[in-house]
């Protein structure tokens, strides 16, 4: 999910790829949430998986584990799995071993599991949310058919909220098991499931806003089916749970948990963790009894999510790239993960927002921290064509082609879409 140098002279000089890490896995962690009053207190984290991958953690209904969804095969068949740990004993079982990915899981009062099933090359059309024995074994499907489902909250009498990508964003819509319809009701969210109010008929969600991050969560009453807003998300966040029997909606953002109870307008910080393994944190789950809390968190802080929050809060490309480059030299590379992918990715992001002179630094940074890199000098080839610099954006194809080895498929495919740009045909 998401190398360094220690001077300006000798460093500088030094190849990123000899200061590089290995993998980034997420982890996750809970924290014990205790309350004298109105007075929140946040326990000190202990960690629940061991650096080996974990993703959309759920409570059991008695509160008592955690089940997740993980890759942990290797190999080109290998998929992602139903995990259960217990929080007694901190044993991590496997539950499910299907050839099709489980995503986005949670457990039922009668002990089965629910999660979406799918494999990449049905996906949407076979499958979707799907329940499993409580041995593991896939059973029946929940809906009527298969569906574009990505994530799903359960509610009474055998409906579903689902999160459901359509077109570039994802839609939240209503299932209602008893007529098997599926009814939209707001669009524009990100990538997540919603999340029950406690005490309140009604669903939260997050409307992300794409050209600022300045989101907003949205609330979805379950008779009517109307709309409102609640209030601002956290700058560029989007997860969040909330405290049973407290009113109160928990975020999290570096290495510090935000709370908002009902009626306050602005987010107060609870707690802030000091553990380097705890910088890109994400309040994902509260227990049923609102006495535990998941947090979700890479190993490493990623570089990207660095220069994202940055420019999210205002900075130019400009001043990212060089608090960046400062950072560089400074040494704090060591400490992050910084990958050629993701940073890429945050120059993609800004040329999507219309922020090309953004995009140009960006991208222009990550050729630096990767010479070799293909996909950066395309990346760098665009951002430039859409400044209107069009003798820049053809050198910087000639690079990506002249630096691709194209040695696989993927790599030919990619040089002959250069090529395209080159005689503007793209």
């Amino acid at each position: 999910m998401r190398a360094c140098i220690a001077g300006v002279g000798l460093s500088l000089l030094l190849p990123l790829a000899a200061h590089a890490h290995g993998p980034n896995p997420t982890n996750l962690w809970i924290v014990n949430l205790t309350w004298t009053g109105n007075r929140l207190s946040v326990g000190t984290p202990t960690k629940l998986t061991k650096d080996n991958g974990a993703s959309q953690p759920a409570f059991s209904p008695d509160g008592r584990s955690v089940v997740f969804s993980a890759q942990r095969d290797t190999g080109s068949g290998a998929q992602s799995d139903i995990y259960r740990i217990d929080l007694a004993t901190g044993v991590e079982t496997r539950v499910t071993q299907t050839p099709e990915n489980e995503n986005s899981p949670t457990m039922n009062e009668r002990g089965e599991y629910l999660a979406v099933r799918w494999r990449p090359a049905t996906l949407f059309k076979e499958f979707g949310p799907w329940v499993y024995s409580s041995s593991g074994v896939p059973t029946r499907g929940v809906l009527r058919g298969p569906d574009s489902t990505g994530y799903y909250t359960p509610l009474p009498n055998g409906n579903y909220a689902l999160t459901r990508p359509k077109s570039r964003s994802f839609t939240l819509g209503l299932f209602d098991a008893a007529s098997g319809a599926i009814t939209d009701v707001d669009s524009g969210i990100p990538a997540l499931p919603p999340q029950v109010i406690p005490g309140a008929n009604a669903l939260s969600y997050v409307r992300v806003d794409t050209a600022t991050a300045r989101h907003v969560l949205g609330r979805v009453d379950l008779a009517t089916r109307r709309t409102s807003t609640i209030g601002p998300t956290l700058v560029g966040r989007t997860a969040h749970s909330w405290v049973a029997g407290h009113q109160t909606v928990l975020m999290a953002k570096g290495n510090v948990l935000y709370a908002r109870a009902a009626g306050e307008t602005a987010w107060r910080v609870v707690a802030s963790f000091d553990n380097p393994e705890l910088r890109d944190l994400s309040a994902y789950a509260v227990s049923p009894k609102g006495d535990k809390l998941v947090l979700t968190s890479p190993r490493r802080l990623s570089l990207a999510s660095v220069l994202r929050d940055s420019l999210e809060a205002g900075r130019s490309g400009a001043d990212v790239v060089a608090m960046a480059t400062a950072m560089r030299t400074a040494g704090t590379f060591a400490t992050l993960d910084v990958t050629e992918n993701s940073l890429v990715g945050v120059g993609n992001d800004r040329l999507q927002k219309k922020r090309p002179a953004d995009a140009v630094a960006l991208q222009s940074f990550a050729t630096t921290l990767f010479p070799q890199s293909f996909r950066a000098f395309e990346a760098l080839g665009d951002a430039q064509q859409a400044s209107g610099d069009r003798t820049a954006a053809q050198a910087s194809y000639r690079k990506a082609l002249e630096v691709n080895p194209r040695s696989t498929d993927g790599q030919r495919t990619a040089a002959a879409a250069v090529e395209r740009k080159l005689a503007g045909r793209s």
